[in-house]
């Protein structure tokens, strides 16, 4: 059992997208979500962090690791989505240089296209009020971005070649990843074909499914409260 501590993010998404597409791989985890209502400042509550010490949503707690041992957590999408990958034999490829891509591009998008779209997304979105300077640095940066993931399209079918990887999972829901600020796919038609692609997937939809179960208020106008726990952390929040 995988017990997935998720709110319906980007990163929160990743996992169940994996978890989903394994199933339809024929090598299901039995897994239950552990809501963690970031929000409400569910992780900032010890029991979070003593499995997610960066406060940060989502975390998994593997009941049976290939060890045959105690329980494993494990923080970080990224992280997470390896580890589920390495525990499975699926959606990493194994040979060398399909593996290096695969990472090369997992590591692409954990250190440059999410934090960016995510700053993207805070200063066009959550910010209370505009920063021209703001706004367009990380615009610039996004697009800058999707020409790098565009241009490997053109060439190969998914991110790390011609097989659908964790890369292109941990990517996929950092594009459009705001309903305010929609991916420009006209401008970059080959990162269109492939979301397209990875929409109809039927592990998509069921991955993306979890949202209104979990979040029925998903997509409102957040109050202050929520500000203050989304925004408001700083090295004393407990």
């Amino acid at each position: 059992m995988i017990d997935l501590h998720y709110w319906p993010t980007p990163n929160g998404h990743k996992i169940t997208l994996l978890l989903e597409e394994l199933v339809d791989a024929g090598h299901a985890l039995e897994y239950s979500i552990k809501p963690v209502n970031i929000g409400a400042g569910d992780q900032f509550k010890s029991e979070y962090l003593a499995i997610s010490p960066n406060n940060k949503m989502p975390a998994i707690v593997d009941h049976a690791p290939a060890d045959g041992g105690a329980p494993i957590s494990v923080f970080e999408s990224g992280a997470i989505l390896q580890y589920l990958a390495e525990k499975t034999g699926l959606f990493l490829p194994e040979d060398l240089r399909g593996r290096t891509a695969a990472m090369e591009w997992l590591f692409w998008q954990m250190g440059g296209l999410g934090p960016m779209t995510g700053q993207m997304g805070h200063f066009n979105v959550y910010a209370p009020e505009p920063i021209a300077y703001a706004i367009d640095r990380y615009g610039r940066e996004v697009t800058r971005l999707h020409g790098v993931m565009d241009k490997r399209l053109a060439e190969h079918e998914f991110l790390a070649g011609d097989v659908y990887t964790i890369a292109d999972i941990s990517t996929y829901p950092w594009i459009g990843a705001y309903d305010k600020l929609p991916a420009d796919f006209a401008a970059f038609p080959n990162i269109k074909r492939w979301h397209e692609a990875i929409a109809a997937r039927p592990a998509t939809e069921r991955a993306y499914a979890w949202k209104n179960k979990v979040n029925p208020e998903a997509g409102k106008p957040l109050s202050e409260e929520e500000r203050k726990h989304l925004f408001g952390q700083s090295s004393s929040t407990k």
